[in-house]
């Protein structure tokens, strides 16, 4: 095995990316060998990741635009992934995120049908709800790479700089099947009405309008943003489907609960009715919020060598999010509301029988005036 660490380390330093795969898979190769299987998948996943799955695609990583100025990367390429997101959508939402897929799927029916249709999606909302996952779902299902768009690339100090930049960036996206993502959107959609902006700003939109209204028919477009209110008038009919991704609800937090704990298990996993308690405590934070969470209660499974994620850990951290009041008496009525009893309130934090027993009774004389 170490051969194989040195020879990837020498690829690296010599930039030998042929080297680097080839010695990582035979380091993949002996680690599934002598069983350690789940560092074997890692290591095979990174090589997956690290390869493009076709010839055009791959011509393409070696001709990436720059920004002239400051030859900053201003695209990135994420080839696809089935396994590397998966996404938990509310019923209205996923029908509009398929009937975009849809006509992905059949653009090429679709153009000798003669049907010129733009194959452009704005996704709005919330920060944290998805509209990125959604954005890599839709590549996955597609089966085209994402290009996503660096905005510290696109925006240059030199203003006049910002609207080729965006002209290299559509060209570029012209070049090779593929879905060119525009993330923080608003950055370079403003209103042309915002009298807080400069002269130069206005122009660029103008120019990304003519790039959007310029996109041939093969070429797939999705933005997304967190201030649609921002967005000018006439951006938004450049986009044939525009879908708010908001908050999730209780059956999609019951999803959530089950993909985000993977690979551990939780004290949930067995017991629907803790479950259900959980998903209605958990109402109204984002998929991101929810997915930190977890992550965290994880990191501490992983240094106390646990597989079993405790559901007061999962607890802690939503009342951490939720609850402003981080006084004794509203975490135990928190707990509470979950459907703890005071006995196992007691137990898991160490506060006194009699505190909560008072903490909870006048809870209960509040509620009745």
């Amino acid at each position: 095995m170490q051969t194989e660490i040195l020879r990837i380390i020498e690829g690296g330093l010599m930039n030998d990316k042929r080297k680097i795969l080839a010695y990582s898979t035979r380091l993949a190769d002996r680690l599934e060998r002598e069983g350690d299987i789940a560092l074997s998948k890692c290591v095979r996943q990174i090589i997956e990741n690290g390869v493009p799955k076709n010839a055009a695609i791959a011509d393409a990583m070696r001709v990436l635009p720059l920004d002239t100025d400051s030859r900053l990367q201003i695209v990135e390429i994420i080839p696809t992934d089935e396994e590397r997101h998966k996404v938990v959508l509310t019923p209205d939402v996923d029908i509009k995120i398929a009937e975009f897929i849809e006509i992905v799927n059949h653009r090429s029916e679709l153009e000798l049908a003669g049907v010129d249709i733009k194959k452009t999606l704005l996704l709005h909302g919330r920060p944290g709800c998805g509209k990125t996952s959604v954005a890599h779902y839709i590549s996955e299902k597609t089966g085209l790479p994402l290009i996503v768009a660096r905005l510290d690339g696109i925006v240059s100090s030199l203003l006049g700089s910002t609207a080729k930049n965006l002209r290299k960036i559509f060209d570029y996206a012209k070049s090779i099947p593929c879905i060119l993502f525009l993330d923080e959107f608003d950055a370079i959609a403003k209103a042309r009405d915002d009298q807080h902006e400069l002269g130069e700003l206005k122009r660029v939109i103008n120019s990304l309008l003519q790039n959007i209204d310029s996109m041939n028919s093969e070429t797939v477009m999705i933005a997304a943003t967190n201030h649609s209110e921002l967005l000018d008038n006439a951006i938004w009919r450049r986009f044939v489907q525009t879908v708010e991704i908001g908050l999730p609800g209780k059956n999609e937090i019951l999803e959530m609960i089950d993909i985000f704990s993977e690979p551990f298990t939780t004290e949930m996993s067995e017991d629907s009715s803790k479950k259900m308690a959980f998903a209605t405590l958990a109402e109204g934070i984002s998929p991101s919020d929810l997915k930190t969470i977890f992550d965290r209660a994880k990191v501490k499974c992983v240094i106390g060598n646990n597989s079993k994620i405790p559901i007061l850990t999962l607890l802690d951290g939503l009342y951490g999010i939720k609850v402003q009041d981080k006084t004794e008496r509203a975490y135990v009525h928190f707990l509470s509301e979950y459907g703890m009893t005071q006995v196992a309130i007691n137990k898991s934090t160490g506060i006194g029988l009699r505190k909560i027993k008072s903490y909870l009774a006048a809870n209960d004389k509040e509620e009745l005036k």
